[in-house]
């Protein structure tokens, strides 16, 4: 092994330096954090020491595990990671480095005493009996969670009736046992650790197998192949079975073979992330599921969900597949829709979409779509959800978070890509090198955990501040840290998410529009409302649709205005063929318009019928229209508004007043450009929510 290097790298660090692509990784790793050392971002430098434990090779680059030691004790769990990318070039450091020195190294508990205390606790606590081999012991590092380093003894011992191996870690000062973990290899299986695009098939530990039981059966989770499945307005498992058999030494070592029907390894794959994810919540959080979950798979079906698709009561986690690709595949998809599972459970959360005042309130639905992301970001590390299962709808990945979204301005009015919202924050606090894994974890559990039922966007803005509050006055974080969460909440407009996007704030929005044709000539609003500010001295404003889409020419749009106050929608149930739905109608406006497609403009002046109101602040609501009979059950169209205001007369000749019209001109307050709109992604999946099961 290299020599350790002394240094000490501060957390979660993302700043590139430049290597050679023929550089040896650990050299070009080792480089980077002597670089970090002479920049003086680090602390007790002579104290710490790197060395490499893996290096890892994958299609992005390279990941160079290094070791950690504190005063030359190994820190348990310590390892600092390096990123480089295929040009060998160090593109991001993650890890939780020790932020103190140990000062007492000399362990005033005996080896003997802390392994005879080991043998004795797992006896007492997983009731075996006998050893297979005597205890041994050496002195770590445990750094609890907040960040202070501790001297322990780490010690393995195990049991012989029945077999078990595990690893204690006891204070090697007053003997306090602070984990305690079985190691014992039950089964081996093939399984992608991340995706068929960003790794390749691994042999790994399947943990918690039930040996009584045939297949893919386990503490937290079972999996399940449907042989019979049918689809509809509801989509329904009606058998099962399981094709992931234990060979003669006990191991479930498969090919994949994605569009196979009868294909053990997806079981296995299914089997080993549901496990991974259930144990992560329960040790960190203590959340686990009153039942092992249960993941469905082998099915023909393009999509992936979480809610009751068979003949039990329970819902499940399901996995479809088509004649290309299998859903299954891919990890980070098994973990949103397990994180679904969790937000239904804490959060409470009752359904996707509502109605209120506004129009249509898809919050909670985007809100729980968030929550399902950020959970799989926290244990990935990976902005792009999806990598392999986006290929099933034609693009790289399902969702990129790194890019950001503003609150409302980029809420859409359908769930999975308002969740980008949430998921987009999210990921700009894990990528923040004031934050961690764990710490961004436990802020957004803390978050979801204390959410109401059906959340709307102030909720989760009054949540995620009050929470960021706790946590400064627990001493979990600093004034630095609180600070700069409420810094990216701001950034993002989720500090105060309302339901009304400000176009004199040079917003330029597109929505999602819904056309039902279940009740005629029921008005379908959208989401948000707009609003326009026509300051003192104003004498135009504008309103404009730059670009419309629609799947039926024969939807079309209403636009509701009204002055000083937002646009009120009186919530009134209505029957449907799929249940009683509650629907907002608009009840409190000045005037509507009739429109279909785009290059429309409503133009108030002081001439006008009704004339501008200077010093007035306006509101628009828009709803769908349907302009003749629907060509199916319900259809979807996509609206893009903006909007501006002039302030002074401007003398001009002809051409400058046909400029005037077509961008403002030089009395324009806040014009924006028009922006081409196009078919969002996904809407096949808009009225399932209506139904119940979360979809991907």
């Amino acid at each position: 092994m290299r020599a350790l290097v002394p240094l000490l790298l501060p957390l979660t660090l993302l700043l590139p330096s430049a290597a050679s692509a023929d550089t040896d990784p650990v050299d070009a790793a080792l480089e980077h954090l002597e670089l970090l050392a002479d920049q003086g971002a680090i602390a007790f430098p002579e104290a710490v020491e790197f060395g490499p434990r893996l290096v890892l090779d994958w299609r992005g680059g390279t990941h160079v595990r290094l070791e950690q030691r504190l005063l030359g004790i190994p820190v348990h769990a310590g390892e600092v990671v390096v990123s480089l990318d295929t040009a060998g070039q160090t593109i991001r450091v993650r890890g939780e480095p020790v932020q103190g020195v140990l000062l007492d190294v000399q362990p005033s508990l005996d080896r003997s005493v802390a392994e005879a205390r080991s043998q004795a606790f797992v006896a007492w606590r997983y009731g075996g009996q006998g050893t297979i081999f005597a205890p041994r012991s050496e002195r770590a590092v445990f750094v609890d969670s907040k960040g202070e380093p501790h001297l322990v003894w780490r010690v393995d011992v195990s049991t012989a009736r029945p077999p078990g191996n595990y690893q204690l870690l006891l204070d090697a000062h007053d003997g306090h046992i602070y984990d305690a973990q079985s190691t014992l290899v039950h089964a081996q299986g093939n399984v992608y650790p991340t995706n068929p695009v960003m790794s390749d098939v691994t042999e790994v530990e399947l943990p918690r197998l039930d040996d009584s039981a045939e297949g893919m059966q386990g503490d937290y989770a079972y999996v399940s192949s449907c042989t019979d499945f049918e689809t509809g307005w509801s989509s329904m498992c009606h058998a099962k079975e399981r094709f992931a058999l234990a060979d003669g030494d006990g191991n479930f070592l498969f090919d994949p073979d994605p569009p196979a029907i009868e294909d053990p390894f997806a079981e296995v794959q299914m089997y080993y992330h549901l496990d991974l994810i259930s144990e992560w919540f329960d040790t960190r959080y203590g959340f686990a599921h009153p039942q092992p979950i249960e993941g469905l798979v082998n099915f023909e079906y393009n999509n992936a969900f979480f809610g009751n698709a068979d003949e039990d009561p329970a819902a499940e986690v399901a996995f479809g597949q088509s004649s290309t690709m299998d859903f299954a595949y891919d990890a980070d998809v098994i973990y949103h829709e397990f994180g679904h599972s969790v937000f239904g459970t804490v959060a409470g959360q009752t359904g996707f979409i509502g109605a209120d005042e506004y129009g249509l309130e898809w919050a909670t639905g985007g809100i729980n779509e968030g929550t399902a992301d950020l959970f799989a970001l926290v244990l990935t590390g990976d902005p792009r959800m999806g990598d392999y299962a986006g290929s099933g709808f034609g693009s790289d990945a399902i969702r990129d978070l790194e890019e950001d979204r503003h609150c409302p301005t980029d809420l859409y009015g359908e769930v999975h890509v308002d969740g980008e919202v949430f998921g987009s924050f999210a990921w700009n606090v894990l990528d923040d090198p004031l934050f961690d894994a764990d710490l961004t974890g436990d802020y957004f559990w803390g978050v979801v955990s204390g959410l109401p039922v059906d959340s709307n966007w102030m909720d989760l803005s009054d949540q995620l501040a009050a929470t960021a509050d706790d946590l400064l006055a627990a001493g979990e974080i600093d004034d630095e840290q609180h600070a700069r969460l409420l810094e990216l909440m701001a950034a993002q407009g989720l500090d105060a998410c309302g339901r009304v996007i400000r176009l004199d704030e040079e917003q330029e929005p597109t929505q999602m529009m819904l056309g039902v044709s279940f009740a005629e000539q029921t008005p379908i609003p959208l989401g948000q409302q707009y609003s326009l500010d026509a300051p003192e001295g104003a004498y135009r404003l504008r309103f404009r649709v730059t670009d419309w889409y629609s799947q039926d020419p024969n939807l079309g749009w209403i636009l509701y205005v009204r002055r000083g106050e937002h646009v009120f929608h009186e919530v009134i149930p209505v029957d449907t063929p799929i249940g009683t739905i509650d629907m907002p109608f608009p009840r409190d406006y000045d005037f509507s318009v009739d429109g279909e497609g785009d290059d429309y403009e409503l133009e108030l002046t002081l001439d006008s019928d009704p004339p501008l109101e200077p010093g007035a602040t306006y509101y628009f609501s828009m709803a769908s229209r349907e302009i003749d009979t629907l060509g199916g059950f319900y259809v979807f169209g996509e609206i893009t508004v903006d909007g501006d205001a002039w302030i002074e007369e401007v003398e001009a000749d002809d051409d400058d007043a046909a400029d005037d019209d077509d961008d403002g001109g030089s009395g324009c307050q806040d014009c924006s450009s028009s922006m081409a709109g196009g078919a969002p992604a996904g809407l096949l999946l808009v009225l399932l929510g209506l139904l119940g099961l979360r979809r991907r």
